[in-house]
């Protein structure tokens, strides 16, 4: 019996291995491109100091009707593409009538002959339900991981866009979503409506996830800035890629906090939504935490909270670790970088800073760490960021910060195993 029983796992194997091999190694859906969905629940007060340039991002406007474009940056390459539009923070259904893809040329136009309109279950028109998003047909367009592609939604409904956004787009009257070029195109700045574009892969990435704040957060106000250090990781990746490709994908929402809801979801909400339900994600970069020190207490923009306790911010570290260990995901922490000469440091505030740091760097409980601390600080004044990695604001790092962070990243940190 034993052994009739053994020719017959091997006859089974021999009929259902090359069909699962075959399955392996089907193309895969992959995300190529991330902007976390986020409400913000903020007043600039009118005797705030601000840059010009913030408070303008900041400034509320009015809701957008006609065709909205944004140009996004792919993570990896494929041979057809699928666009997730969200109204996960919406309060009203959202109507797009009318929706393309193409590849990107100069500014907002679309490279002549890309361009693709896109439907919803064969259909051009959708609304989307509050709370929901919506992923489209896919369409056949061929793209490469660093490729900049335009998307166009027709809005026919005024669409309210969340100001602390820091994404600038494009927008026309009426339906241009299949016009190459915008006639009489303005710019606005705000969280953009597409979410996500997956991409069609042969030979699908491993995906990593950087989970932050708006030191992480991708959308950046000029298109050809650099989309922070997760960018700059990406390109190192793409340059680097072997048998064993990785891409990275951005979950950062500026004014984002691990325990506290205001400025998109919290850490600890949104993780799933982000992080976990990423199809062939392996790692998790999480470096998020100086807002929940900075805005501990009274906040001239978060209003007024309860003061911070370490222990609790440290409790929600590890909570995100369980909860990634168990769906398989690696976490690599990386260090809170220098605030000092910010509006919200205090040495209170720093005191909290350097007890997370110690506890990142010591306590063992992450796969492992980067050290973005030590990567942007000033060497002769470390509780500030180096002068010439500073953006203004001391907190923020500058363009040439952010290719810092992402250069102090050690690719073996990846590596399978």
């Amino acid at each position: 019996m034993t052994t009739r029983l053994a020719r017959l796992g091997l006859l089974a194997a021999a009929l259902l291995g090359p069909a699962t091999a075959a399955q392996d190694h089907r193309p895969q859906w992959v995300e190529a491109y991330q902007s976390s969905p986020a409400d913000f629940d903020f007043v600039i007060p009118k005797d705030m100091k601000l840059p010009d340039e913030a408070r303008e991002r900041l400034r509320d406007r009015p809701p957008v009707v006609g065709t909205l474009r944004m140009r996004l940056t792919l993570g990896a390459s494929g041979h057809a593409l699928r666009i997730r539009i969200s109204n996960e923070d919406g309060t009203q259904p959202l109507l797009v009538d009318g929706a393309s893809v193409g590849l990107a040329a100069d500014g907002f136009d679309a490279r002549a002959g890309t361009l693709r309109p896109l439907a919803f279950g064969g259909q051009r028109r959708i609304t989307i339900a509050p709370g929901a998003p919506a992923l489209s047909d896919p369409v056949d367009l061929d793209a490469a991981a660093l490729d900049d592609i335009v998307v166009s939604l027709h809005l026919p409904q005024p669409l309210k866009l969340k100001a602390f956004g820091n994404q600038r787009m494009a927008f026309a009257a009426g339906d241009q979503s299949l016009s190459p070029r915008l006639d009489g195109g303005d710019a606005i700045i705000g969280r953009p409506p597409v979410s996500g574009a997956l991409v069609l892969s042969a030979h699908p990435p491993r995906v990593i996830v950087a989970l932050g704040d708006s030191i992480t957060d991708g959308n950046r106000p000029y298109a050809g800035q650099l989309h922070g250090w997760p960018e700059q990781l990406l390109r190192r990746l793409v340059a680097a890629r072997g048998s064993d490709p990785v891409t990275v994908v951005n979950a950062g929402i500026g004014g984002n906090r691990v325990l506290s809801t205001s400025w998109g979801d919290a850490a600890l909400a949104r993780f799933d939504r982000d992080v976990a339900r990423v199809r062939g994600v392996s790692h998790v970069i999480l470096l998020e935490g100086i807002n929940d020190i900075g805005h501990g207490g009274s906040s001239t923009m978060f209003g007024r909270n309860p003061p911070l306790d370490v222990a609790d911010l440290i409790a929600g570290y590890e909570q995100i670790i369980a909860r990634a260990h168990v769906a398989g995901i690696k976490v690599v922490m990386g260090t809170l970088t220098p605030f000092g000469g910010s509006t919200s440091h205090s040495p209170e505030r720093e005191a909290q800073r350097q007890a997370v740091n110690q506890w990142i760097r010591t306590a063992g409980v992450a796969d492992a760490i980067i050290d973005f601390d030590a990567a942007v600080r000033d060497p002769h004044n470390p509780l500030h960021l180096r002068s010439d990695y500073d953006s203004g604001d001391h907190i923020h790092p500058s363009e040439a910060g952010y290719r810092a962070m992402g250069d102090a990243i050690d690719l073996a940190l990846f590596d399978r195993g």
